[in-house]
């Protein structure tokens, strides 16, 4: 109004416009439509009840798969209604895994070649084993279905470099440390200067306290030209000192 120098017109107080009701606003308002959302961690933890229950309404209808180390402790939170919110959402995650596992046992009959199918499969496997929802005997058992289809993927592509580490943690996590010595070997075999084949090499080493094995292999580790990164050295570091 003053830049068009209109007369007689009221200037209105900025502070009195509601711009949420002003359609002028709204693609504005796109840009930041969320800015105004508290993170779940925080929310969580804040002592403000109706933060917090928006929160876990939003995440109930939103992706909880993302949020699921923070809903399990919402749900042992003293409110009753935040605890039954994350209560529900976890129930509904673990329905969502458990529908989606289906669908892919039924995908791979009828598809056992497609590697789209297979790797999608792995997918949801690897989410479900990592979500923290399973209790102890059923992680073991999707560990050892996990195991199954890992071989599948490594039967089609057998230096996988990805398959090759997830099984060889799979089997430290079953405790079948056979199995994942032999895919250390694998994982030497073709990426014999890699980082990642000697810290996962050194790492079953020390889940299974071979100290003979580690030493072994910090040896043999010291007289090859591997390729280290920064966090690479400061991860094995540890290890290099437990064999001294």
């Amino acid at each position: 109004m003053i830049l068009s120098d209109k007369q007689g017109k009221r200037i209105p107080d900025l502070e009195n416009l509601n711009f949420g009701d002003d359609i002028l606003w709204k693609t504005l308002k796109r840009f930041h439509e969320k800015g105004d959302l508290v993170p779940l961690e925080e929310a969580v933890l804040i002592d403000e009840v109706k933060v917090r229950r928006k929160s876990m309404l939003e995440t109930l209808y939103g992706d909880p798969i993302k949020y699921l180390d923070v809903l399990n402790v919402a749900k042992h939170n003293e409110d009753m209604e935040t605890s039954h919110y994350a209560t529900t959402t976890i129930s509904k995650a673990q329905k969502d895994f458990q529908l989606s596992i289906q669908k892919y046992v039924l995908e791979m009959e009828s598809h056992p070649d497609n590697p789209d199918v297979l790797d999608a499969y792995l997918e949801i496997l690897r989410q479900y084993i990592h979500s923290g929802l399973l209790e102890e005997n059923l992680l073991k058992n999707l560990r050892i279905v996990y195991s199954k289809v890992l071989d599948q993927k490594l039967i089609i592509v057998k230096d996988d470099k990805n398959a090759l580490v997830e099984k060889l943690r799979n089997a430290v996590e079953l405790k079948d440390y056979a199995c994942a010595f032999g895919t250390s070997h694998l994982l030497r075999r073709y990426w014999p200067e890699d980082e990642q084949t000697w810290i996962e090499v050194l790492r079953v080493c020390v889940e299974e306290k071979d100290c003979t094995q580690l030493k072994k292999t910090i040896e043999e580790v010291q007289h090859k030209e591997i390729i280290w990164t920064e966090p690479g050295r400061e991860q094995v570091s540890p290890w290099m000192k437990m064999a001294t």
